[in-house]
């Protein structure tokens, strides 16, 4: 063998392109299968040397970027020479030492030495969306405060953000199970706001996600490790995280049942699979986060769920799961057609709309910073304001947000919200909340779908110190 001068990329250079320019790079592998099973970098390809200028022959839209020994066998030296779309990457091993994602065929084994982790060392949160019945999970590292979110739901962006705040934490991963169909996720708003990393299932095929994940795949958090299993079968992008005896399993099993699989590529034969030959075979330990309940579950155990789950436990056969799946005439969820594009565009919702509220008890709502943010939208009339209180209000000591029409609650609001476009987004204000609240009511009833009540009102409004006008 001939050492060549050759292009060489570092470990750093490799992964800017590998998150944000994915398409434009092929990873190639030319160590050994044994090698490359122990770890790689998602995405690449393990294949023999003397193969390599076949390969580079087929790639002209793409850069290879080689990992192997930076020699080139001099049997197909010239060969390789007489290609100019390739490099060599500097070191292998140091992409491990910055702890950027690997993969490993033994993804299995780690977990088993695994099972005794402590939760001393981590922080956990479980959160609710009502609407969904959706949770949403943060788990960070308690040294170093680096945080990632599971399932996070664009209506609690707002609160989820604030805890992340309290707690003081980094956030550097915001991470899907699967496509939902059932809520919007929040991920791409905290990208926009934090600049984080979201990532979903390599078979999602999503252009705007920053990581592709796949079977094996590791991320690190601080001191600890998020590890990723491919549990398709709800629907073929379902992802399983592990992560320090925990599995946040999304709808692929649930406490006592597990998701429907007649949609989005859904599969009872891969659900089996995936939970019998996989999650069951973790230790029965293993604690069991689900993506939804509907009875008030919060979590499971492997062991649990081996003997007592409705349709997967160990004395139903693969024929009785498939009978009872296909036997469930399940109706869509009710945002299916919403949720799904939107998540296909990394969490963007197809109305377009600008205010995102948070649902509390039944009623959307934003804060008075939210409302105070999206001045300019107000200003350019994309958003419209209604002060629904009574006109002696409109003027006194607590005064009313600039840009804000005058319109009591009552006949002369319901008239007004008659003749107003239904796509027209509006958030209502009152005193405190109270009224303004029930005029978000009244318009969502008349066919509104983007009405919204301030939370608290000009109350709160005065005592975040926000401008007010008089006249």
């Amino acid at each position: 063998m001939k050492e060549v001068t050759i292009q060489k990329f570092s470990c750093e250079q490799l992964y800017n392109l590998w998150v944000t320019d994915p398409d434009l790079i092929q990873i190639i592998d030319l160590r050994s299968a044994i090698d490359f099973q122990e770890g790689h970098i998602p995405g690449s390809l393990n294949i023999e040397v003397k193969k390599l200028p076949t390969f580079l022959s087929h790639l002209p839209n793409k850069l290879a970027v080689i990992i192997g020994d930076n020699i080139i066998p001099r049997e197909i030296e010239n060969e390789i020479l007489a290609f100019t779309n390739f490099v060599f990457l500097n070191s292998c091993q140091k992409w491990k030492e910055l702890k950027y994602p690997m993969t490993s065929k033994y993804l299995g084994e780690k977990i088993k030495i695994k099972e005794d982790a402590k939760m001393k060392d981590i922080i956990f949160h479980q959160l609710f969306e009502a609407e969904s019945s959706t949770y949403t999970y943060i788990i960070a590292d308690k040294k170093t405060k680096e945080a990632a979110i599971i399932d996070p739901v664009l209506e609690t962006v707002d609160r989820d953000l604030k805890l992340i705040e309290e707690l003081g934490l980094k956030l550097i991963y915001a991470l899907d199970t699967h496509i939902h169909a059932d809520h919007i996720t929040g991920a791409g708003e905290i990208r926009r706001r934090l600049g984080i990393k979201t990532a979903v299932s390599q078979h999602a095929e999503i252009g705007c996600v920053d990581i592709a994940l796949e079977e094996g795949q590791e991320l690190s958090l601080g001191g600890h490790t998020i590890r990723v299993l491919e549990t398709p079968g709800h629907t073929n992008t379902c992802l399983t995280y592990y992560f320090e005896g925990m599995i946040f399993t999304g709808d692929a099993l649930l406490v006592r049942t597990c998701g429907r699989t007649d949609f989005q590529q859904g599969s009872p034969k891969k659900l089996f699979e995936s939970v019998r030959n996989k999650l069951f075979q973790l230790p029965d330990e293993t604690i069991i986060y689900p993506g939804h309940d509907y009875r008030g579950h919060t979590s499971s155990t492997i062991g649990e769920e081996r003997k007592f789950n409705s349709r997967l436990r160990e004395t139903i056969s693969m024929d009785e799961f498939q009978k009872i799946m296909n036997e469930l005439k399940l109706p869509n969820p009710k945002k299916i057609h919403e949720a799904v594009p939107a998540n296909l565009a990394c969490g963007q919702p197809q109305d377009k709309r600008l205010l995102h509220p948070q649902i509390v008890d039944g009623v959307p709502e934003v804060t008075p910073l939210v409302v105070l943010q999206n001045m300019p939208q107000v200003e350019a009339g994309k958003i419209q304001l209604i002060d629904v209180r009574r006109p002696d209000e409109f003027n006194n000591e607590l005064g009313h947000v600039k840009g804000a029409q005058l319109v009591t609650l009552g006949p002369e609001l319901t008239k007004y919200l008659e003749r107003t476009d239904k796509n027209q987004e509006i958030v209502f204000i009152c005193r405190s909340g109270g009224r303004s609240g029930s005029a978000t009511i009244e318009s969502q009833k008349l066919g509104f779908k983007k009405t919204i009540n301030m939370a608290g009102g000009m109350i709160r409004w005065n005592d975040e110190h926000q401008p007010v006008e008089r006249i």
